[in-house]
């Protein structure tokens, strides 16, 4: 059920899209890329964790289809004070490091079953036991891992981009111990921490690939 809610939004949003044609060309190009963005983003968080890391994924999507600069004003219209921004891109961020840290963890876990699933294959395949069709098969499983890792790596890069953003402007007006300054400093180290595991995850994938190739 909660898969077809997100395939309904996912159709409402393209079907909208054609609905830009009557703005002007800088409001349009902002409102596809949002919608292109929030559909990418959706498809990706059903793949970390059903509806609520849809959620999360369509917010990460939405923001890929703007500048920094133009992102950050976009979120902050929604809140009546600097405050209740940064409260809530504070929260946001939150939710990403534990949608990364799960991902993280279960990609862990898969990277080690693959590393011994492949040197298995491999070692048959060399004492003739296999062909390649069967390295092949496994190859491609697990390029679709790579994929899906690509695409969250990509999301969380963009996210980190316009939470730094934040992070230096406001440092600007705020003293070094303020509690925003120091909240939010903690939630982008730890969502920079969160994207280095992940792109380790990511060539270890690569590395297990390259050993099923013939």
């Amino acid at each position: 059920m909660r898969l077809m809610k997100g395939i309904v939004i996912i159709v409402l949003v393209l079907a909208l899209l054609p609905g830009c044609a009557t703005m002007s060309d800088q409001t349009r190009t902002k409102a596809e890329g949002t919608g292109v963005g929030a559909v990418v983003g959706g498809l990706l968080g059903y793949a970390i964790g059903g509806g609520r890391g849809a959620a999360i994924g369509a917010a990460l999507g939405a923001g890929a289809g703007f500048l920094v600069g133009n992102e950050i004003a976009k979120r902050k219209q929604a809140y009546a004070n600097n405050e209740d921004f940064l409260d809530a891109e504070i929260a946001n961020t939150k939710e990403y490091n534990k949608t990364a840290l799960a991902y993280n963890a279960k990609l862990s876990k898969d990277v080690a079953t693959l590393d011994k699933e492949s040197k298995a294959l491999r070692a048959k395949y060399d004492k003739g036991q296999v062909d390649k069709k069967a390295l092949a098969a496994k190859s491609d499983a697990l390029q679709k891992k790579i994929d899906d890792s690509k695409k969250l790596e990509d999301n969380l890069a963009k996210e980190l981009e316009v939470q730094t953003a934040i992070l230096a402007e406001e440092k600007k007006s705020r003293p070094a111990d303020d509690k925003y300054i120091v909240r939010l400093e903690k939630e982008v180290a730890a969502l920079q921490k969160n994207l280095d595991k992940l792109r380790e995850g990511s060539s270890q994938l690569a590395q297990i690939d390259q050993r099923l190739s013939v």
